[in-house]
């Protein structure tokens, strides 16, 4: 078996650019330190999870849910990262409607689900949306077998839609401009007390 030979001076000018380059200077580790440095400084680290909140949320019932099972779930997971949960609002239809709603009633998010029951697997899509804005800033869909679904949305919820619910609540805490007085009826003169 033959070898292909290198000469000795292609062998030395390699080891030698290879030693160049790892050689690192105290300048050159001083001036990487910086940059690194420098570089972690512009951007902070942002963390996709968010441990726990302060905020009012409404959860609005999933619908095509029997048994009512994933609203549940859901005030239960939310509860526990914080939040103050309302499940007796009623939905509405537009993003004006959701941030009159939010203006009145100091709601920072809104939470609907949507279930649907495919055979072997099924589907969950849930959505968020922001309070301040009335629109929809998160949708997340789950699709797993049904006796594992409730399981991975036990696991997996909060880290979907909790970055979401964060910012809602920081949109939240902003000063609302209203969008027009509210409704007054004239219902006539009163009646005088007799």
């Amino acid at each position: 078996m033959l070898r292909p030979r290198r000469s000795l001076f292609s062998g030395l000018t390699i080891a030698a650019t290879a030693a160049a380059g790892l050689l690192i200077t105290p300048a050159r580790a001083d001036a990487r330190a910086a940059h690194r440095s420098a570089r972690a400084a512009k951007k902070p680290p942002r963390s996709k999870t968010v441990s726990s909140l302060d905020g009012k949320i409404a959860v609005f019932p999933v619908r095509y849910d029997e048994d009512a099972g994933f609203s549940a779930q859901f005030v239960r997971i939310l509860k526990a990262h914080g939040l103050d949960v309302a499940t007796d609002v009623r939905r509405v239809d537009t993003a004006e409607q959701f941030r009159e709603l939010s203006t009145a009633l100091g709601f920072a998010a809104y939470v609907d689900g949507e279930y649907m029951n495919n055979g072997p697997r099924s589907r969950l899509t849930i959505q968020v949306r922001n309070g301040y804005t009335g629109r929809k800033v998160a949708a997340v869909t789950f699709r797993e077998s049904n006796l594992h679904l409730r399981t991975e949305v036990e696991d997996k919820l909060w880290t979907k839609i909790g970055p979401a619910l964060a910012r809602a609540c920081t949109d939240a805490s902003k000063p609302r401009k209203r969008d027009r007085d509210p409704l007054m009826i004239e219902a006539g003169t009163p009646l005088a007390d007799k």
